[in-house]
């Protein structure tokens, strides 16, 4: 069928339908032209706005996060950690939410954005629930935080230490704890269990894990 028919068959049939059929029937048929061009849309935004912020200096994204936090935590391990942030811009992205265990609550635009951002190297550090997190680590996510952070505050925050097997099957250190008694549990950005971690393509390494690091110590 050429593509003219086709289009009028499609036209003549989408008239027929309820709005709820209508509905079904775009995403059944043009899904996959739905989802590339949000994927392009916001590849399109983040280099823009990345393009904007040339002075950033870590990309930080906490997904089910309390984005109604103000704290200046964030700064603070950064600069005890002997980042300077005063001429510098730190983004903080707290308003993502991505649930496996109900998907209501779930950002429609959230996997598509994060793939992007995690694909582009468009975020530094990357904080979730441990669902969250443990479905970006086995994909490779994360960089081992044993590679960069001395071993002896490894071995004395042990507890801490969130442990897996990577993609060849070596265990690393992808990630640390974020419970009662952390920095960004006691800010308020989360009131359960969570982790944090630097993404494998950060394009601000240096800064992300002196910001881990202080997590770690503090």
């Amino acid at each position: 069928m050429r593509i003219r028919d086709r289009i009028k068959s499609d036209a003549a049939t989408f008239k027929r339908l309820d709005k709820r059929e209508k509905m079904l029937f775009v995403w059944d048929y043009y899904r996959v032209p739905i989802i590339a061009a949000t994927i392009v849309i916001v590849l399109v935004s983040i280099i823009m706005l990345r393009l904007g912020r040339n002075d950033t200096s870590l990309y930080v994204v906490m997904v089910n996060a309390n984005n109604e936090v103000e704290s200046t935590i964030i700064y603070d391990l950064l600069e005890s950690g002997g980042v300077e942030t005063e001429n510098n811009y730190i983004d903080v992205e707290t308003s993502y939410t991505l649930r496996y265990d109900d998907v209501t609550k779930t950002d429609v635009d959230t996997v598509e954005v994060l793939a992007v951002r995690f694909g582009i190297g468009d975020l530094d550090v990357f904080a979730a629930d441990e669902a969250v997190f443990e479905s970006y680590a086995t994909k490779g996510a994360f960089v081992d935080l044993s590679l960069f952070i001395p071993a002896e505050i490894l071995q004395q925050n042990e507890a801490d230490l969130y442990r897996y097997k990577n993609e060849d099957g070596h265990e690393i250190v992808g990630g640390i704890w974020i419970r009662e008694g952390s920095p960004l549990y006691e800010a308020g950005f989360y009131r359960g269990d969570a982790l944090i971690g630097v993404a494998a393509l950060a394009q601000n390494l240096d800064n992300a894990i002196v910001l881990v690091k202080q997590i770690l110590v503090h």
